[in-house]
């Protein structure tokens, strides 16, 4: 299959919710940008730059295959996915806040946001897999609860959730909390930054 467009742009990218979505449904695989989100940046986390092809093997192994045989389409979605990879990790590499996770627009519907949340969740807790730790119960400290908390979230439904300003804020909260998160993950387990009782897993 040939793409009939040129759809994607290196330079150009801009790593949309509505970019990675699509280029993964042009491949008809069922999966949309948070969960390839969240299990990338677990993936950045404790593999670092080098994770990417790993990760894709892993989480997207029908784009393997449609490169092998020569899918010039399924070569662009993978060449995405490693940009994708790098700027992540460039973001959380900088130290500046500039890591955001990468959920539906403002726009949508709050059912819909916090059930991509919850996606989200369950591709980081896949992407620490992913990177090769088997047991997540060899974190310890404040990655240990984090981990407990992201387990949580992941099993969060968001099916009759009302758009009111007190469930807005929950969100935008929990966004905020996933994000430090992350951030401490990184520095923990990329930069050796010890922070209470958080354990490298090698």
């Amino acid at each position: 299959m040939q793409p009939t467009n040129n759809w994607y742009n290196p330079s150009m990218a801009d790593f949309s919710y509505h970019q990675i979505t699509t280029a993964l449904s042009r491949l008809d695989i069922p999966a949309e940008a948070a969960e390839c989100h969240g299990a990338l940046s677990a993936v950045v986390c404790l593999a670092g730059p080098g994770g990417a092809e790993p990760w894709i093997n892993a989480h997207f192994p029908e784009i393997e295959e449609a490169v092998a045989q020569g899918d010039a389409l399924a070569q662009e979605t993978k060449q995405l996915l490693h940009d994708f990879y790098q700027h992540v990790y460039a973001q959380l590499g900088s130290g500046d806040f500039s890591y955001q996770l990468m959920m539906p627009d403002e726009d949508s519907q709050l059912e819909e946001r916090t059930q991509a949340l919850s996606h989200w969740c369950q591709g980081f807790l896949l992407g620490i897999r992913y990177a090769g730790v088997t047991d997540i119960n060899k974190f310890s400290g404040e990655l240990a609860e984090i981990l407990q908390d992201i387990t949580e979230i992941s099993q969060v439904s968001g099916s009759g959730l009302e758009n009111n300003e007190e469930e807005e804020r929950s969100y935008t909260e929990l966004m905020e909390y996933l994000k430090v998160g992350v951030m401490l993950f990184f520095e923990t387990l990329q930069h050796g930054h010890q922070t209470g009782q958080a354990t490298t897993v090698h």
